[in-house]
């Protein structure tokens, strides 16, 4: 069964992103149930609109709603009490593509700060990056690749002790062209987003801005890119 609060949590990031005018990737859209753990997870990938294809930056971005926390989270609706609060796990990958030179790591790191803005009350915190370089047997020189990672969670907030059991259906929010790929089981569904708080909303705005605030300030670093693939059947 999806739960209706994780939809609820997609729906908004989702929302969040699109009215920052950030565009999603080709089939880059979906939604994983794992059948042998119960575990859930969105993924979307995301880029400053015009940026090619593949896009020169861009941010892949992960929720993860594993089983213990549905678990702690339908045991609040009821009224009993938890040992941990539930939470959301959130990952935003950060890619520089297309590089036509391994660039000043510095320079990447300057816009790129140690931790995320606040969420829920903590901050993702970012790994060291990871540069790659494919090599062409035609090409001069290599393509290199940079991914900077931000991990972390949001704790729940403990919801209204309520009976959610008979919520309707949640809604996604519309997003140009196909929104997830053939068979990860998410159909069309109407009605509003009923369970999150305000304050969930707004930290999911947040989220959102400044993922789309961070691939600007990315794209006014003086980077070297190569030029976009030929399209072998033009």
């Amino acid at each position: 069964m999806l739960d209706h609060l994780f939809l609820d949590t997609v729906s908004v990031l989702r929302a969040a992103l699109e009215e920052s005018l950030l565009e999603r990737g080709q089939d880059e859209d979906r939604l994983v149930y794992d059948l042998y753990t119960g575990e859930l997870m969105w993924e979307t990938s995301v880029n400053l609109p015009g940026d090619g294809e593949p896009p020169k930056l861009s941010a892949s971005i992960s929720l993860d709603w594993q089983t213990w926390s549905q678990s702690a989270w339908r045991s609040l609706t009821m009224g009993e009490d938890v040992e941990e609060m539930p939470e959301i796990g959130i990952e935003v990958i950060f890619r520089a593509q297309r590089l036509a030179a391994r660039p000043a790591l510095a320079d990447l790191l300057a816009v790129l700060p140690e931790e995320s803005i606040e969420v829920g009350g903590d901050r993702l915190a970012r790994s060291g990056p990871v540069v790659e370089e494919a090599f062409d047997e035609d090409a001069p020189t290599p393509e290199v690749a940079v991914e900077v990672v931000y991990e972390g969670a949001y704790r729940l907030p403990a919801p209204a002790n309520r009976d959610t059991s008979g919520l309707g259906p949640v809604v996604l929010p519309a997003w140009p062209g196909q929104r997830v790929v053939g068979g990860d089981a998410l159909s069309a569904r109407s009605g509003a987003t009923r369970q999150l708080p305000s304050a969930t909303e707004a930290t999911l705005n947040a989220l959102g801005t400044w993922v789309a605030s961070t691939l600007v300030r990315l794209a006014d670093l003086d980077l070297e890119y190569l030029p976009p693939p030929e399209d072998p059947e033009a």
